[in-house]
């Protein structure tokens, strides 16, 4: 059975998050490999965290993903959720009103 770990949208930010437990306390983080990863009895506590954080307006739409493990940590096993993870595959156009403010 895949390891999978819990993301979802901060509802402040709308930042990517997954879901970490530490001594059973939840946090939302924007860096994958600090998520907790698991499956059974483990994914289910992640479920009931994950939706008690939409309950109470934390995050949006929470789901589980498939991870891999790998040296640097956890990754996401699909395209969709790697993009997710580690943001636009392309490099984003700056802002010329902005560029130009900063130089006056």
């Amino acid at each position: 059975m895949a390891l999978q770990v819990y993301t979802a949208s901060l509802l402040k930010e709308g930042l990517v998050a997954y879901l970490s437990l530490e001594d059973g306390s939840p946090s939302w983080t924007a860096d994958i490999r600090q998520a907790t990863a698991g499956h059974g009895e483990l994914l289910d506590s992640l479920k009931a965290a994950a939706e008690k954080s939409a309950q109470d307006n934390l995050v949006v739409a929470p789901y589980a993903i498939d991870v891999l493990e790998t040296d640097a940590g956890w990754m996401a096993s699909t395209k969709r959720e790697q993009i997710r993870a580690e943001g636009p595959t392309i490099r984003l156009p700056q802002d010329k009103s902005r560029e130009s403010r900063r130089a006056a």
